[in-house]
């Protein structure tokens, strides 16, 4: 039976550490250092919360966006910022139209 693509084979030569196939340790391209934690229910419930409160969202989802490590934050933060511009300037917009039609 052939080792071809069988992932589930721990290679000997590194103690068991990296998973190998055709010569190939899947675990080299993988860095450690981009992992976070994972986000408690209580850190979720205070963010939800905090972004509920007008204006103070706004600070709250730059502070996520740029100042927090955790990457889970990080992007929550940057996606919210991208919806409320975009949202902000659909309404411009359909604002716009509207004062056409009067």
């Amino acid at each position: 039976m052939s080792n071809y693509n069988n992932f589930n084979n721990y290679d000997n030569e590194t103690d068991g550490k990296y998973y190998s196939s055709d010569n190939y340790n899947y675990r080299d391209s993988y860095d450690d250092s981009e992992v976070s934690e994972v986000v408690g229910i209580g850190t979720w419930s205070f963010v939800l919360i905090v972004t509920a409160i007008p204006f103070v969202n706004i600070i709250a989802l730059f502070i996520l966006a740029f100042g927090v490590k955790n990457q889970n934050l990080k992007n929550y933060g940057k996606g919210a910022l991208i919806v409320i511009v975009i949202l902000t300037l659909l309404g411009f917009t359909l604002r716009g139209c509207t004062s056409i039609l009067r």
